[in-house]
């Protein structure tokens, strides 16, 4: 019996050690025959979408707050579409929000549509198979961004051993339809950014977009489409190619039809003609512009757009600032300009998770150290409470969820307005390429502000202070009552310990 066990002891050893050596050594493959394609390549005919979008000067702009509006947009979007659709996103679920997408990318390029996506490859282990079928579709493209050469089990081993080569991320999102309209934002695809989990929501914001922002818009997309960290989803598979069969095709339908029942306000275009009027309603005729990362960051262009913009002189807050962010680690250079901020007589307010609304606990440890500088520059500091205001607001589906913060957005002066996928964390600034929608419009500020004012709301958010003792304070109201709070709420002494022990692993730059 013991020699037994010991034989696959060793075995076990020997097998990983074997994949480790194999995943140490794992790349992407190298396509340098790979098809080039252009936003503008397809025309598309003069539809109302694209009347719309051509009816005035300027960019047309429209805040997607509510979290069904933002999806039904996507969709409703999506069905317009007459020459091209071009998906950018981090990730991609296979819930009914993203199986309701992709019903609609299967009946757009049923119709004769273009339709090319671009997904990370960090976060979509063990999707290769519904890629390739999508891809198997004559009109739909699909590429993953920095893919890893090791699929399925051995991929994050492989990215733990390769970050040097792994570590940058497409955190982009961009939802293009004919080249003529955008969505961007904070949003990924899948129920949780819709107000459609039954356990976990987020907050977040998206803006849509028409006019003259969206050719840069399309530049973005081709940029990255068309880079050499954009791979074609069949080169990462010997599988060959399975078409999409009718089984697939009515597991899509129902969950579309799922997603189309549930909605009550905002209509579809199918069941609803006066939909794109409505929308065209909604459009605020301003100035507007693109902020995006290269797709080759490092080596000779280590900064972020997003730093270069931030540090601006003419972009500098005179009054205030608002912010919303889902991660904050104040790291480098951050830090240094938000106390600055405050000492110029700017009021900085800074919404992000708490314990209790984070998905990621690594990312709460590192920013927890960061909060009594922040609160000692004069800094508003707000935490979401996870429950309460906020998590109501959210939840569509008739169940007690909680709320998490995945918003990132900022204010200026209330006349500048940030919407996009960039953190104030690390990993924003050095490792992934982000994007962002930038409006100067007073008007458009003011609905982005009072957004923002619900969810700073004491039923929403824990204002943080100090006590006498240098000790934090955490005030917000549960059931219509001021609390107060002397430790992190919806902590224990073991998480918070946990936290301690985890900031001793040199990972800050990591998160």
């Amino acid at each position: 019996m013991y020699s037994v066990a010991a034989a696959a002891i060793y075995r076990f050893i020997v097998g990983a050690l074997l994949a480790l050596l194999i995943v140490g050594c794992a790349s992407a493959p190298l396509l340098p025959d790979k098809t080039q394609s252009y936003f503008y390549d397809l025309e598309p005919p003069a539809s109302p979408l694209v009347r719309l979008a051509q009816s005035q000067a300027g960019s047309g702009v429209a805040l997607l707050a509510d979290p069904e509006e933002a999806l039904q947009v996507r969709l409703g979007l999506a069905e317009l579409a007459q020459a091209t659709l071009d998906l950018q996103y981090y990730l991609w679920q296979g819930d009914d929000s993203g199986l309701s997408l992709s019903h609609e990318v299967l009946a757009a390029a049923d119709r004769g549509v273009r339709v090319r996506i671009l997904l990370d490859d960090i976060y979509h282990s063990g999707r290769d198979s519904a890629y390739q079928t999508l891809n198997s579709h004559p009109n739909v493209q699909v590429r993953l961004f920095n893919p890893m050469g090791n699929r399925g089990a051995a991929k994050m081993p492989n990215y733990a051993f390769n970050k040097s080569t792994f570590n940058y991320r497409m955190h982009n999102k961009i939802f293009l339809v004919d080249g003529v309209a955008a969505v961007l934002g904070g949003r990924n695809i899948g129920d949780e950014y819709f107000g459609r989990n039954s356990s976990f929501n987020f907050q977040d914001i998206d803006a849509l977009t028409m006019g003259s922002v969206v050719a840069n818009v399309g530049e973005a997309f081709d940029l990255f489409w068309n880079s050499e960290f954009a791979v074609p989803v069949e080169a990462l598979s010997q599988q060959s190619l399975q078409a999409i069969d009718a089984a697939q095709r009515n597991r899509l339908s129902a969950a579309r039809q799922r997603v189309r029942s549930g909605d009550k306000e905002h209509g579809a275009v199918v069941s609803d003609p006066a939909w794109l009027e409505r929308l065209a309603k909604g459009l605020l005729w301003t100035n507007a512009r693109i902020l995006v990362d290269r797709p080759d960051r490092g080596g000779e262009y280590p900064d972020s757009a997003f730093t270069a913009f931030t540090e601006d002189p003419e972009l500098t807050p005179l009054s205030a600032v608002q912010i919303q962010t889902a991660y904050l680690i104040p790291n480098g250079p951050m830090l240094g300009n938000l106390t600055a901020l405050s000492e110029n007589g700017v009021d900085v307010r800074i919404l992000t998770n708490s314990a209790a609304s984070t998905n990621h606990g690594a990312v709460h440890a590192y920013y927890a150290k960061y909060r009594k500088q922040l609160l000692s520059a004069n800094i508003e500091l707000y935490e979401v409470q996870g429950t309460g205001a906020l998590a109501a607001y959210l939840d569509r589906v008739g169940e007690d969820a909680h709320a998490g913060l995945h918003t990132k957005a900022m204010v200026v002066d209330g006349r500048l307005s940030v919407i996009g996928s960039y953190n104030m964390d690390p990993r924003s600034r050095v490792w992934n390429s982000e994007i962002a929608l930038v409006v100067d419009d007073a008007n458009f500020a003011a609905e982005v502000l009072q957004e923002m004012e619900r969810d700073f709301a004491p039923e929403a958010a824990w204002r943080l202070s100090l006590d006498e003792n240098e000790s934090l304070v955490w005030t917000g109201e549960l059931e219509g009552a001021e609390t107060q709070l002397h430790h992190d709420p919806g902590s224990t002494w073991w998480d918070r310990l946990i936290w301690s022990l985890f900031r001793i692993l040199p990972l800050e730059n990591e998160l």
